[in-house]
């Protein structure tokens, strides 16, 4: 008979992207990019720098203090995938993510999520 697994917890190896940014609205941006390194217990500094470094490769340096409110549609959802590329999953799963974007905005997310997926040498 064979064997069946089931995921029983977090997977640190599988990011998901929900279709809505589910930001946390009493966080700033770079306090949300943190969030899930926060719950892996990186520490402070660390991953400070790492939400950081995201922030700017996303295109958003200079928002990392504003909150959720503060923010476009489509600098949240850069916020969100942030969030999710921060922890360097090996597979990423997306609910239509910039389903609720204009045409525009969410063809410019579509080419930066591959160019950054590109720099992180995914398959």
């Amino acid at each position: 008979m064979r064997e069946v697994n089931f995921v029983n917890g977090p997977c640190p190896k599988v990011g998901y992207m929900f279709q809505s940014d589910v930001l946390l609205p009493w966080r700033t941006a770079i306090a949300n990019v943190e969030l899930g390194l926060e719950i892996r217990k990186v520490n402070k500094e660390t991953r400070k720098k790492m939400a950081e470094n995201m922030i700017e490769r996303i295109g958003l340096a200079g928002f990392e203090k504003h909150y959720p409110h503060e923010l476009s549609g489509g600098m949240r959802q850069r916020i969100a995938l942030a969030r999710t590329l921060v922890l360097n999953p090996a597979v990423l799963l997306m609910d239509e993510p910039f389903g609720a974007l204009d045409a525009q905005t969410r063809m410019l997310l579509g080419n930066e999520l591959i160019r950054l997926w590109r720099e992180y040498k995914k398959p």
